[in-house]
């Protein structure tokens, strides 16, 4: 009987070992697929690392190009209003300037319309004189004619010498 406990106990001890080294196995096997995994993982962390890096740099160069043509619209709008700002003060001065010419034109119109009355005046009195000058009424030509006294608005070298055939003519 003690062979056959020396064998029984060969056995469970030898079974032990034998579990315990499949233990150790699948525990090494365990240990490598977790090895394996995080280096995948570390793998594929440094790839997006390397990514968002080249991402980032990518979007710094958008960034610095959207801020220089921000920079520029800015500049672009500040001319733009000033130039609306300088167009509109010029409209002011236009309509200045053309409120000016009309009452101008008008002053002038006024002026125009008197002259033309007091010419239309003397020419009919010239007319008259002259009239009587043709009918040989020699009365009529020694006596002035006697015409609404008008004053003339600036004196003239015409008004200082007299026609000719305003002077009456001695009989």
């Amino acid at each position: 009987m003690a062979a056959n406990s020396r064998s029984t106990k060969g056995r469970s001890a030898g079974g032990a070992v034998a579990r315990e080294l499949d233990q150790l196995r699948r525990k090494v096997k365990e240990l490598m697929l977790r090895l394996e995994r995080e280096a995948k993982v570390r793998k594929i962390e440094a790839r997006l690392a390397a990514v968002a890096k080249k991402a980032r740099q990518q979007l710094t160069g958008e960034i610095k190009v959207l801020r220089e043509q921000g920079r520029k619209l800015a500049s672009q709008l500040k001319a733009t209003l000033g130039d609306a700002g300088k167009r509109e003060q010029a409209f002011k001065e236009a309509r200045a300037k053309v409120a000016e010419l009309k009452a101008e034109l008008g002053r002038r119109t006024a002026d125009l319309r008197r002259k033309s009355g007091e010419l239309r005046k003397l020419a009919e009195d010239s007319a008259q004189r002259a009239a009587a000058i043709i009918h040989g009424d020699a009365q009529h030509a020694a006596e002035p004619v006697e015409a609404e006294p008008v004053a003339p608005a600036a004196p003239s070298a015409l008004d200082s010498e007299s026609h000719p055939s305003d002077k009456p003519t001695p009989t």
